[in-house]
């Protein structure tokens, strides 16, 4: 897979990592590139996640999803990891389209 993939963060996702304490920033950007390079580094997630990868930083988890034909990431959620499941879950379960503009 030449070349990286363009990324694009939820409105979650950008509040969620704004509010991230200032050490874990860097972490997590840094992990954030290692997708844009990479993308399937991630775990592939199930169930009503099903579609979305899943990966693991220090006790963090970013959750994305790749639109290959577009080579597009599309970062939704980052967070704990001992609720990020449940909020992500309950989150795509209130909104039906979070990217509204890549239909």
């Amino acid at each position: 897979m030449a070349g990286k993939y363009e990324l694009l963060y939820s409105e979650t996702s950008r509040k969620l990592i704004l509010k991230l304490h200032p050490r874990l920033k860097p972490v997590i950007k840094s992990k954030i590139e290692s997708i844009r390079e990479d993308p399937y580094i991630g775990k592939p997630l199930e169930r009503e996640l099903s579609g979305y990868l899943s990966v693991r930083t220090n006790r963090y988890r970013i959750i994305y999803k790749i639109l290959e034909d577009k080579r597009v990431i599309q970062i939704y959620h980052v967070g704990h990891r001992r609720d990020i499941y449940e909020l992500f879950g309950e989150e795509i379960r209130n909104l039906k389209n979070i990217f509204p503009s890549l239909k």
